[in-house]
């Protein structure tokens, strides 16, 4: 994979030489045509052939879908990002509401809507025991839209 720009060395400049495509000045040479004069001319010409040009623009053409692609990751892994650290705010959200409301949660499921920059989550909170009756075990799931988990907390609420 090519790491920089297509480099093409130009061929030398002969500043004594006539530009290509202008017949040389004086008398024909002789025994031979304008045209086989022409011929000659075109043929001294330096320049790139068909095969070489289709060869680089192949090789411009990979390049360019590359970088497209790898642009493209880049916008899914944002928006990807995004909806995480929306959804971590929901659960963490849900998380502070119920310590700061001091209420002892009660064994069971629960769903709550949570909606951060416009886009809605589903909260689908699990609470289980523990051996130690003071403590619950809180699962808190959070979905997007579609159902996909975005985010997930396992965390220890105590009685206080």
């Amino acid at each position: 994979m090519m790491c920089g720009p297509l480099r093409v060395p130009a061929p030398p400049l002969n500043r004594s030489a006539q530009p290509p495509g202008r017949p040389k000045a004086g008398p024909a040479p002789s025994g031979g045509s304008a045209a086989a004069s022409a011929a000659s001319v075109g043929a001294s010409s330096r320049g790139f052939t068909l095969l070489e040009v289709l060869v680089a623009l192949a090789v411009v053409a990979i390049a360019l879908l590359a970088a497209m692609r790898a642009a493209g990751g880049v916008a899914d892994n944002a928006q990807r990002y995004r909806m995480t650290v929306l959804a971590e705010q929901c659960a963490q959200n849900f998380l502070v509401d119920q310590r700061l409301s001091k209420t002892f949660l009660a064994v069971g499921q629960s769903t709550s809507a949570c909606t951060q920059a416009n886009v809605p989550f589903t909260v689908a909170v699990d609470v289980m025991p523990t051996p130690n009756p003071n403590f619950r075990r809180v699962q808190v799931n959070v979905l997007d839209a579609s159902g996909w988990s975005a985010w997930q907390v396992v965390t220890i609420i105590g009685n206080l």
